[in-house]
């Protein structure tokens, strides 16, 4: 999956950051991989933004889990639209992984 990062875009920590356009020209497979790397992601930085004292960091840490919750709706209403079966199945799977992903690493 290749999806261009957007002049505007910040990025900090190599994950991509996809706009609107981008994701309306994905297939469904790329799309569940928008998702769960957004939903991850999303996590992994809402546990970060929990740890930090920095106000500037904090600031940062917000303005990333926007665009990550963005993203990942952004790819849920497109794969809705063009495999709305797969779409409840993701969602599904997502839950148990996050939960064992992140119960591994003792963040959950």
């Amino acid at each position: 999956m290749e999806i261009e990062i957007p002049e505007s875009g910040t990025e900090e920590t190599g994950a991509t950051i996809a706009t609107n356009v981008e994701i309306e020209r994905q297939d469904p497979v790329n799309l569940q991989m928008v998702m769960v790397s957004s939903s991850m992601n999303h996590e992994y930085t809402r546990k970060e933004l929990e740890k930090s004292r920095s106000y500037a960091r904090q600031q940062e840490l917000l303005v990333r889990l926007s665009n990550l919750k963005n993203i990942y709706f952004a790819a849920r209403k497109r794969l809705a639209e063009c495999s709305p079966e797969r779409l409840e199945s993701i969602e599904k799977e997502l839950q148990v992984q996050k939960k064992s992903v992140l119960s591994e690493q003792n963040l959950h």
